[in-house]
Formats: structure tokens, C-alpha cells, sequence
């Protein structure tokens, strides 16, 4: 009899593990704040992660850029090299994604639907998507796993006192997991945490601590991708290389709202966002507001 294998060619009952990044674009305030609160998840297989490091090391290289690479401080266009930089991982990220699982739930705080008084304190809200974007980023892209074993990390940020965020994001998240999976065994695979609680990862590449410059390098990307999203639905910013990126995010975005057979980025299970809630407490597509910027993007008249 012939045995499934997975893409790594070991069979689908073996356990993977695979490091979890997590970072979020927006801020809560009960009652104001920004509109979308984005937080993406990045799934990374742990014997893969070596080598999505080494490639985006070599994109630094070339470039000419060692600083952190942060959505936040991109100015300007796409000819200076921070912004080439963020280009060259955003691109290089397609060619990785057939393992590395990005999921991003971004959370409508001006739908009629959104519940204010659901949470009575902000952290409250913060951890609460953030389990649930990492809930949907393992039922998206690994469902067809039986066993995985996971480690969390997340942006190293100051928490006030009492945000449990640490401990409840991955003990919360295997109970609800396991839970689920008692109800629909064929779409959660079993959960194993690797660390039990988040790591903090400074984002820094100047300050990280050494043995935590893989995941140094992970973060920035999992921002850089999340800020882009939140970009992408709100095109808030004047800056020209953000809202180049954006809209080569949206792009993205875009292909994976068609049906599998007509899309050609091949991210179909691997690259997802999710917006939520509509005015029924469901999710739904968003309109992106940078694709009806009509402005000439830089990266567009370089490939024609």
C-alpha cells in the first residue's frame, strides 16, 4: 500500500515541528484607535528555518542593508536599500512558501458587529486575536498534518502588568485546538508545545541576543508582511515604498480570493487573510484601498 507523504517526504502521522512568528499591525483603543487590528502568523518548519535564514541574509548582502527592517520606518521609494531590502524578503517569501504558512486576521473594529465591551482591558482584545489568528493559521495551512509540535514566538514589546499574553497564547491555544479536534478529528492536527511559554525576540538585528538572530530576522519578517496587509486594506500612509509594497501585497491578496484552479501566485493554502467581522459577525473580503490609489508603482514599470 502507498503512504501519504507530506512535502518534506516523511510520512503525514510523523510529527513536524514548526516555529511560530507572530506580530501585529494596528492599536486598539475602546472606542477609537485604528480601524484594523492585522495580526499575521508565520509558519516556519523548524529543520526549514536555516535555510529561509541563509536566504534572507543573502538579500541583505547583496543589498547592502544590516539595520532592523522595519514597516514603521520605510521612507521614501524602492531605490534606497532598507525599502529594496523589504522588497527582496517580500519576494523572496513566494519562493518559500510552499513550507513557510503566513495566515493574517485582521479584525474590523468599525463593523456594526465589533463588541467594545467585550473586553475591559486592551490587552485583553490584543491576546484574544492574536489566538485567534494563530487558530486560523493552523487550521488553514495545517490541517493536513496529524502531529505538530510548536514553539511561539512573538515581537519582544513592553506588556503592562498582569498581560498574561506569554503564557495564554500557546496553553489557550492547545486547549481550544484539542478541543475542536475532539469535535472534527480530520481538521486540527494534535498539538505538542515545544516551549511553554512565547519567546521574546527583539527585532533589532544590532541588539537581538546571538543564538535568537534566525528568529531576529523571522520577526522582521512576519512585520513586514502583517503592516503591509493593514496597508494594503487601509492605504493610510503617504509614503511611496509602503504603499508600493502594499500594493504588491494586495496583488497577493487578490489571487488567493479566486477560486484554486484560477489562481497563479500558487498560494492557495499558504499565503491567507482573513477580515472579520462583516455586520454579521462573519468573515468576508475587505476591499483593498491601496489598489484604488492609481498611482504608478516603481517594481510595476521595472518588470515591464
Amino acid at each position: 500500500m502507498l503512504q501519504q507523504l507530506t512535502m518534506f517526504g516523511v510520512p503525514v502521522n510523523q510529527e513536524i515541528a514548526f516555529n511560530v512568528y507572530h506580530d501585529e499591525s494596528g492599536n486598539y483603543v475602546p472606542g477609537g484607535g485604528d480601524r484594523w487590528l492585522c495580526h499575521g502568523i508565520l509558519l516556519v518548519p523548524e529543520q526549514k528555518q536555516g535555510e529561509v535564514y541563509a536566504a534572507l541574509q543573502a538579500i541583505r548582502q547583496n543589498v547592502g542593508y544590516w539595520k532592523e527592517i522595519h514597516h514603521a520606518k520605510l521612507r521614501g521609494h524602492l531605490r534606497g536599500p532598507k525599502a529594496r531590502c523589504a522588497h527582496g524578503w517580500l519576494n523572496i517569501y513566494l519562493k518559500f512558501s510552499e513550507f513557510c504558512f503566513y495566515h493574517c486576521l485582521a479584525i474590523d473594529t468599525y463593523s456594526s458587529y465589533f463588541d467594545y465591551n467585550r473586553f475591559s482591558e486592551p490587552y485583553h482584545a490584543y491576546n484574544r486575536f492574536a489566538r485567534m489568528g494563530i487558530e486560523g493559521a493552523i487550521a488553514w495551512s495545517l490541517k493536513t498534518y496529524q502531529r505538530v509540535a510548536l514553539r511561539f514566538h512573538s515581537d519582544a514589546k513592553f506588556r503592562q502588568e498582569g498581560d498574561n499574553f506569554a503564557t495564554y497564547i500557546p496553553n489557550e491555544t492547545c486547549k481550544s485546538i484539542a478541543e475542536k479536534r475532539r469535535k472534527e478529528p480530520s481538521a486540527y492536527p494534535e498539538i505538542r508545545l515545544l516551549h511553554p511559554e512565547v519567546i521574546a525576540v527583539d527585532s533589532d538585528p544590532l541588539k537581538v541576543d546571538p543564538g535568537l538572530r534566525a528568529e531576529c530576522e523571522l520577526i522582521q519578517l512576519v512585520d513586514l508582511m502583517t503592516s503591509n496587509i493593514a496597508q494594503a486594506l487601509s492605504a493610510r500612509s503617504e509614503q511611496k515604498a509602503k504603499l508600493e509594497l502594499a500594493a504588491m501585497i494586495a496583488r497577493w491578496i487578490e489571487d488567493t480570493r479566486q477560486p484554486p484552479w484560477l489562481q497563479t501566485e500558487e498560494l492557495h493554502r499558504r499565503f491567507s487573510v482573513s477580515c472579520f467581522p462583516d455586520e454579521k459577525g462573519r468573515f468576508y473580503n475587505s476591499a483593498l484601498a491601496v489598489m484604488n490609489r492609481n498611482q504608478p508603482f516603481l517594481f510595476e514599470l521595472e518588470e515591464q
